[in-house]
């Protein structure tokens, strides 16, 4: 039944804590449920059944006052573990978090226990016997517990180290990666991935990989997405299914992947086999949207995109159809989706860009202007942002700034070929070169050209022709 198994788990649980805080660095911060939990629950139950009989023989025996408080403070100790198991469990893990709630009385209890023994056994001859004993005890555990400080005292080190003892510890893998997932930091996702590569290395034989290589593997494919690399990223992400096809995120990272590179119908195809084996539905069909939206079936990704938000996914979805939002010529619908973003994190340089981007369809060009250039403020890499800025202004007849900016898109992304078009147009005197059309940011994405409407003063009200920036990685 469910409540002997929550049972067999608080058990098990409680003596873990009381083993780490004994010594914290003997076992995983956050252990894997035992394969056999009721035996598992047994042997728990016997253990601290044996420690509370032991005690209580032991103050009886000695009949002393040091002998029964020692008892009482490890009676305490063990019913402080059981309400730290009960506590620190689900997200409030890892577990060793209570370690150090344990460990005050039970090595007090020690302490206490160690001293009643010292007067008893050791006869009158020893001075001090009682302090020494005591001291000596109180000294280890304090060794213990401060040499333990900087792991117990941090949910992401445990975690790590979880990982490290375990690798087939996935959901170590996915509390450390969550909050990098969050956030746009592609550096710091693929420097999390390294690690977790160095743990669990690929130099293993596949048949023998840890499942944290596979996990690992697929988050290297996500970083790489982020950061542009849509090559290496599909490359991570089939080695990462070649070698665990029944994980469900590698699978899910090989979608997506696909995608980006440009594969639609294989994307498409691996979208909706992963979500018929039930597969996660917020990234599938984040996967599903992408894929239909490189197909060109743009209304299609923009209904796939909503069903991924709603399934839970995140920032990158939700870009995604704000971006599917614009080219629909839905400019509210849009906003509804991007301002969120920037409220949640006012340095997303993209939705930062879609925003202005609206602004600037709408013929807002002091709004267009702010929001290009606080998308450059977040990230000066923006190339989007600073074209675009350069053509707003230009139109707007401010062609000092233009020529600025026009300089700033030359100096920062040389290989572009908009810049000739553009230093061409705007009388930059930089030289001019055979330009491309404006093409916005797709996050990584191999760029679809579209039909570019040139700059031209002639028409400076006019917005530029430009897509959306659309959280593809």
């Amino acid at each position: 039944m469910a409540w002997l198994a929550e049972l067999a788990l608080l058990l098990i649980r409680a003596l873990h804590l009381l083993v780490l805080a004994v010594a914290p660095t003997w076992l995983s911060p956050e252990p894997l449920p035992p394969p056999a939990l009721a035996l598992a629950g047994s042997l728990s139950a016997a253990a601290l059944a044996a420690a509370l009989g032991l005690s209580a023989w032991f103050a009886a025996h000695l009949e002393t006052r040091l002998a029964r408080n020692g008892a009482a403070l490890l009676w305490l100790a063990i019913a402080v573990s059981l309400a730290a198991a009960l506590y620190y469990r689900g997200p409030r893990a890892p577990l060793a978090q209570g370690a150090a709630l344990v460990g005050v009385p039970l090595w007090a209890a020690l302490a206490t226990l160690a001293a009643a023994a010292a007067e008893h056994w050791l006869g009158s001859s020893f001075k001090h016997r009682r302090m020494g004993a005591a001291v000596a005890v109180v000294g280890l555990g304090s060794v213990q517990l401060l040499g333990a400080a900087s792991l117990l005292g941090s949910p992401e080190r445990m975690w790590w180290e979880a990982l490290r003892r375990d690798g087939a510890h996935l959901r170590a893998v996915d509390e450390l990666t969550r909050p990098l997932l969050d956030r746009s930091k592609p550096d710091e996702l693929e420097g999390a991935a390294a690690r977790c590569l160095k743990m669990h290395p690929l130099a293993a034989p596949a048949a023998a990989a840890a499942p944290a290589t596979c996990a690992c593997l697929a988050l290297r494919a996500e970083a790489r997405l982020r950061a542009r690399k849509a090559d290496a990223a599909l490359r991570d992400a089939e080695a990462a299914h070649a070698r665990c096809p029944e994980q469900k995120g590698a699978r899910a990272a090989l979608a997506e992947a696909l995608a980006v590179a440009g594969r639609a119908e294989r994307a498409e195809a691996e979208a909706r086999a992963a979500l018929a084996e039930g597969g996660d539905p917020s990234r599938l069909r984040y996967a599903l949207a992408l894929a239909l939206e490189r197909a060109g079936r743009l209304a299609e990704a923009r209904e796939e995109a909503e069903r991924a938000i709603a399934a839970g996914a995140g920032r990158q979805a939700q870009l995604l159809a704000g971006a599917l939002a614009i080219l629909a010529g839905d400019l509210e619908g849009a906003t509804a989706r991007l301002a969120p973003l920037v409220k949640q994190d006012p340095a997303d340089a993209e939705a930062l860009y879609n925003l202005a981007l609206i602004a600037d369809k709408r013929g807002d060009y002091n709004g267009a202007r702010q929001g290009y250039l606080a998308a450059l403020k977040a990230d000066p890499r923006n190339a989007d942002a600073r074209y675009n800025v350069a053509l707003l202004t230009f139109r707007a007849g401010v062609v000092e700034e233009s020529r600025h900016h026009v300089r700033k898109f030359l100096d920062g992304f040389p290989e572009d070929p908009r810049g000739g078009q553009l230093a061409q147009a705007t009388g930059t005197p930089l030289g001019a070169a055979a330009g491309g059309g404006a093409l916005p940011s797709r996050s990584g994405a191999p760029r679809v050209p579209r039909a570019p409407e040139a700059p031209d003063a002639s028409r400076r009200s006019a917005p530029q022709d430009a897509a959306a920036s659309s959280g593809a990685r």
